[in-house]
């Protein structure tokens, strides 16, 4: 199991121990992040299941973890949710409070590892990969992560499209009072031609939304573009690495984006920086 991220809240993998099986020994520890050691060792019974978070440190920086069984966490979808979202509160909080964290996938489970119990393994992991995650800690501090989607609204931009192309003009002027065979001939020389203009102004779109909306931010993934049920098209669909001051100015960017007629922008977040944290596998991580 890995650091990564997602548009919302981390992925889910689950395995063979399900929500109401017997107690197991709880000889594994499930990592939520890697963060700065702030002094505070216990977080209280905040997560899953209710179960006490703590600190295992090593000089400044620390992992957050709970005790628990080596076999990775599965239940009914409903159950799952619940865990994913428990997951993500227990990072945001860590966020909060530290300004900068690591976060891991949901289920990231290190068990114990050449003879060593599972909290000296993440001890171990965490004097390993020190200078990587002190560094990759401060790269990330006093920045978040935001989600940003610009759509189209198909029926909208399409009539003003065609409204503004003076050859679909001429072709409706040519086409009117024509016979019906001649007339579809012209259609269909009018829907090619509105085709490839939508086409061409789709990519000047999205150069043009693109250029302007990752000059707010440090760094950005590019994320597929979905395919909305509303009869909307996506145009763009970024993660965004912001500094906090430049937040108001990607606002600013994507309102004048959202005025432009038929403009949808769909923005998410602030999160901790899932997309961008560098992926290090924790030693016997499940």
């Amino acid at each position: 199991m890995y650091m990564e991220s997602t548009m919302t809240l981390p992925p889910v993998e689950t395995g063979a121990s399900t929500a109401g099986d017997a107690p197991a020994a709880l000889d594994g520890r499930y990592v939520y992040c890697i963060m700065p050691d702030i002094g505070k060792d216990e977080w209280g019974a905040v997560g899953l299941n209710g179960e006490r978070v703590y600190t295992i440190a090593w000089q400044d920086i620390c992992a957050l973890v709970h005790d628990c069984p080596t076999a990775p966490y599965q239940g009914d979808d409903a159950t799952v949710k619940g865990w994913v979202w428990t997951h993500g509160e227990v990072i945001d909080a860590a966020w909060a409070e530290t300004g900068s964290v690591l976060p891991m996938t949901f289920d990231c489970i290190v068990r114990p590892v050449d003879g060593h119990n599972a909290g000296e393994a993440v001890g171990a992991w965490l004097r390993a990969e020190y200078d990587s995650f002190r560094s990759q800690l401060a790269q990330f501090a006093g920045k978040v992560e935001l989600g940003v989607q610009v759509l189209w609204q198909v029926e909208v931009v399409t009539r003003a499209a065609a409204a503004a192309d003076p050859a679909i003009a001429q072709l409706g002027v040519e086409m009117a009072g024509k016979p019906k065979g001649m007339a579809y001939f012209y259609q269909q020389k009018i829907e090619k031609a509105l085709k490839a203009g939508l086409e061409a102004k789709a990519d000047a779109d999205y150069r043009r939304h693109f250029e302007t909306v990752t000059a707010c931010a440090e760094e950005v993934a590019v994320n597929k573009a979905k395919r909305p049920a509303d009869g909307k098209q996506m145009l763009l669909n970024l993660s965004l690495l912001v500094r906090k001051e430049n937040v108001s100015s990607l606002g600013q960017v994507l309102d004048a984006i959202q005025a432009e007629e038929g403009v949808e922008v769909r923005f998410t977040g602030p999160w901790p920086p899932y997309s961008f944290v560098a992926k290090k596998g924790a030693p016997g991580a499940a």
